[in-house]
C-alpha cells in the first residue's frame, strides 16, 4: 500500500443529509476531471464499531495525464463523529484526494514537490476552495494527516501548523496570526489566508494577487 499525501477538507454531515453530501462531491469530481462513478452509486452512512463511518473509501486510484506525466490520483472520504472525537458536537466528513507521496515528491525528507506537479495540486485546493467553505483545505502528508482539523475542533493549537498547505478561510483566520516566514510562504486574499510550506514548495504556488 502507498504512502499518501492527501488535499482535505470537513463538511457535517451525518446520515440526514450523506446522500446529498456525497453527491455534491461525486459532482466536484466530475468537474476537476476525476471518475465519480464510485460516487454516483447507493452509498449509505454506516457506522463501524469504532465510530469511522468508512463507506465511501473504496475508490480505486486513476491515472491523470499532466503533460505526458502520469499521476495516480484518488477520492477517499471518510465520516468522523462524536465517537471518534469526543469534543466534536456533531460528525463531519471529510473529503480527500489522494496521491502516492512517492510519486510526487523528489525529496523524502524534505517532501519537496516535484516541479511538474505543483500547479495540478494547488489548482485542485482552489477548486476544493470555491466548493467548501466549512473548514480550510489542506495539504497534508500522511503523518499530518487530519491532524490541522483536528487540532482546531480539539484545540490542541500547538498542532495547527501540521501541514504543507493550506487556504484558512475568515472564520479561522484569527487562529493562524503572524506566521513564521521562515517556514511558510503567507498571503492574503479576499480575507483568507493562503500558506504554503517552503520546503515542500520551493517557491510561492499562487499567482501574485493585488
Amino acid at each position: 500500500m502507498p504512502e499518501y499525501s492527501h488535499i482535505q477538507t470537513y463538511v457535517k454531515c451525518d446520515e440526514s443529509n450523506y446522500k446529498e453530501v456525497i453527491h455534491k462531491f461525486a459532482t466536484f469530481l466530475s468537474v476537476i476531471g476525476i471518475n465519480n462513478d464510485y460516487f454516483r452509486s447507493e452509498l449509505q452512512w454506516e457506522l463501524a464499531d469504532n465510530g469511522f463511518m468508512y463507506t465511501g473509501g473504496g475508490a480505486s486510484a486513476e491515472k491523470v495525464n499532466l503533460n505526458g506525466s502520469l499521476l495516480h490520483v484518488r477520492p477517499y472520504v471518510v465520516g468522523l463523529t462524536p465517537d471518534v472525537i469526543p469534543e466534536l458536537l456533531e460528525s463531519w466528513l471529510e473529503l480527500n484526494i489522494l496521491f502516492w507521496t512517492e510519486e510526487i515528491t523528489s525529496d523524502y525528507i524534505t517532501r519537496e514537490l516535484k516541479m511538474q506537479y505543483k500547479p495540478y495540486i494547488w489548482s485542485l485546493m482552489e477548486q476544493f476552495k470555491d466548493n467548501y467553505q466549512q473548514a480550510g483545505i489542506y495539504f497534508t502528508s500522511e503523518f499530518s494527516d487530519g491532524i490541522p482539523w483536528s487540532a482546531i475542533v480539539s484545540q490542541k493549537y500547538e498542532e495547527l501548523w501540521s501541514f504543507d498547505a493550506a487556504i484558512i478561510p475568515k472564520s479561522w483566520v484569527d487562529l493562524y496570526i503572524k506566521p513564521n516566514d521562515h517556514v511558510f510562504y503567507s498571503t492574503y486574499f479576499e480575507d483568507e489566508l493562503y500558506l504554503a510550506r517552503k520546503d515542500v514548495w520551493i517557491e510561492r504556488p499562487w499567482r501574485d494577487y493585488g
